[in-house]
C-alpha cells in the first residue's frame, strides 16, 4: 500500500495552512520554497488530496505561518488526548530520544525491535512488529523505527475485551511467569512477537491462559533506523 493510500484526505488541515499563508501574505511558492517542498505538492495539501508533511516540514509550516505546532498537529489527525500524552513525555522537545535508565534492562532489549512503518498521519505511526501492528508516536519521515516497549508500560487483563482510549490492544498467551523481586514478569505471546510485561506483586498467570494486552501509544520509544550509530 503506498503512502499517499494510507491516509484519507484531510480538509482541515489544508484550510488550516492555506488560511494563514493568505494572512501572511505569501505566495503559494514563497511558502513552498521556505518550507523546501514543491508548490505542487503545497497546493495538494491545502487542497485536503496529500497528507500533512513529516515533522520537520511541519515546523517550518508552523514558524512561517505563525501557527502552532501543536495545532498543526491536531489538524492533520493527532487526536488531543493523544497530544496531551505526547506532551507529558516530553516528546515535542526531544523527538522520543531522552536520555534514560531502564531498571531492567535485560527486559527492555528483550522489547526492542525494528520495526515497519506502515502508515503515518501526523505524529502517529502504525508499525508492523510480528503480525501485530501498534500504534506509537514518532516525528520522523523514517520507514523503518527501533521500538521499545517499556515492560512496565505493557497492561495484562483477563476477561473480556477492555476499554482504553488510544491503547493498542493485543490478544495473547502466558507462555511463562517468574517473580523478579516484587514485581512479577509475564512473558506474552502475540501473534508473531514475544512481550515482557513487569506487574506490581505477585500474580496468579498460569501458563497458556489468555489475556488482554493493554499498550499506551504514548510510553512505545521509537528511533529512526537511518539515525543509529554502529
Amino acid at each position: 500500500m503506498g503512502l499517499a493510500s494510507a491516509y484519507m484526505t484531510i480538509p482541515e488541515f489544508g484550510t488550516l495552512v492555506r488560511t494563514a499563508r493568505v494572512k501572511r501574505g505569501l505566495t503559494l511558492r514563497e511558502a513552498a520554497r521556505k518550507v523546501g517542498i514543491d508548490p505542487s505538492r503545497l497546493w495538494r495539501i491545502e487542497q485536503g488530496d496529500r497528507p500533512p508533511p513529516p515533522l520537520p516540514e511541519l515546523r517550518a509550516l508552523a514558524d512561517i505561518l505563525d501557527l502552532s505546532l501543536a495545532d498543526l498537529l491536531v489538524a492533520g489527525g493527532t487526536s488531543k488526548a493523544m497530544l496531551e500524552s505526547l506532551l507529558w513525555a516530553s516528546r515535542l522537545s526531544f523527538g522520543g530520544r531522552e536520555d534514560f535508565t531502564p531498571h531492567h534492562p535485560d527486559l527492555w532489549r528483550k522489547n526492542t525491535f525494528v520495526a515497519k512503518v506502515l502508515e503515518r498521519r501526523g505524529a502517529k505511526v502504525v508499525v508492523e512488529a510480528g503480525q501485530e501492528r501498534l500504534t506509537a508516536l514518532s516525528f520522523s519521515a523514517a520507514n523503518a523505527l527501533r521500538v521499545t516497549i517499556p515492560p512496565e508500560a505493557v497492561l495484562v487483563m483477563l476477561g473480556d475485551v477492555p476499554r482504553f482510549a488510544e491503547a493498542n490492544l493485543l490478544r495473547a498467551r502466558v507462555a511463562k511467569s517468574r517473580m523478579i523481586g516484587q514485581l512479577t514478569n509475564v512473558v506474552l505471546a502475540c501473534r508473531g512477537v514475544e512481550l515482557n510485561s513487569l506487574l506490581v506483586g505477585e500474580q496468579s498467570l498460569r501458563p497458556e491462559t489468555e489475556v488482554w494486552v493493554a499498550i499506551p501509544p504514548a510510553a512505545i520509544r521509537t528511533l529512526p533506523v537511518e539515525e543509529e550509530k554502529e
